[in-house]
């Protein structure tokens, strides 16, 4: 199963393309682990965008699930609203291409994240970054939303 994990921010998304299984997983190479958001001056025209970019890109790569870590709260109160839209803009796109979207929170995403090693037999950065650190961090995030929507 090819999965798409998406961590996105209110100024980009962090992504990664996962296949195989939760205990076999092993990360799909992609030109880039970015991808930042459209910064025109209407953000009507950004999200437009955004849908074309992710149309293609799922289309092109034979996606089969996409999970993105859903915006949670911040200090300063809730998600940013371009966040926000960017999610649905995803949730859109899913739907468009009969592909499964699952928005996986932040306090799950960490609670599966303790299992990983019991699970996939070593850590994030063992199974699936040659044991390097991830770089940035939230790329981690993005892998391990991906891995998330792997098959047991």
């Amino acid at each position: 199963m090819k999965v798409l994990g998406i961590a996105p921010s209110s100024t980009d998304f962090k992504w990664a393309f996962l296949d195989g299984t939760r205990a076999q997983p092993r990360v799909l190479p992609l030109s880039s682990t970015s991808q930042k958001l459209p910064a025109d001056a209407c953000e009507g025209h950004a999200l437009l965008s955004l849908r074309r970019l992710l149309s293609t890109f799922l289309a092109e790569r034979g996606v089969e699930r996409i999970c993105v870590l859903q915006a949670g709260r911040s200090q300063h109160g809730g998600p940013s609203a371009s966040r926000v839209k960017a999610e649905g803009i995803v949730q859109l796109v899913g739907a468009e291409l009969e592909l499964a979207v699952e928005l996986v929170t932040p306090q799950s995403l960490r609670a599966q994240e303790k299992r990983f090693a019991s699970i996939a037999s070593g850590s994030p950065e063992n199974v699936l970054n040659g044991s390097a650190d991830f770089k940035p961090k939230t790329w981690r995030d993005a892998v391990l939303v991906a891995w998330w929507g792997l098959d047991e």
